[in-house]
């Protein structure tokens, strides 16, 4: 009779944690871990970012997400009434939503929403 050795468990990461990094400074950066996030539900809201829906409920769940992982002693909650376009750019850029530097369609949304027009604005030159 042969006796093998038993394995230890591998050590995973748990499931429904999705972790991003955000840049801090040139070349610093600090990972954080969005509790309670799934892979797909960070896919929908890079799906929705993308499309120039920067605001959609599935991005602001990932927003209000970070806000509560920077701040785990409970700071008071985000007033949603209270953000602007450039607050929603921003914080995509954070999760890595969209690319910074990059046209998209997010960008696009915002630059009508600016403008007054309400429609995505196909050539800007």
């Amino acid at each position: 009779m042969s006796r093998r050795k038993a394995r230890k468990p591998r050590r995973s990461r748990p499931v429904g944690k999705v972790m991003v990094r955000i840049e801090t400074a040139p070349d610093v950066s600090v990972q954080v871990t969005l509790p309670d996030v799934t892979a797909d539900d960070y896919r929908e809201a890079q799906e929705r970012a993308q499309a120039g829906e920067y605001a959609a409920p599935a991005v602001w769940r990932l927003i209000s997400a970070l806000h509560a992982a920077v701040h785990p002693d409970g700071a008071a909650p985000l007033d949603r009434s209270l953000w602007g376009t450039a607050d929603f750019l921003k914080a995509l850029v954070y999760l890595g939503l969209v690319d910074e530097g990059e046209w998209s369609a997010a960008d696009d949304a915002a630059l009508a929403e600016l403008l007054g027009s309400g429609e995505a604005v196909d050539d800007v030159r």
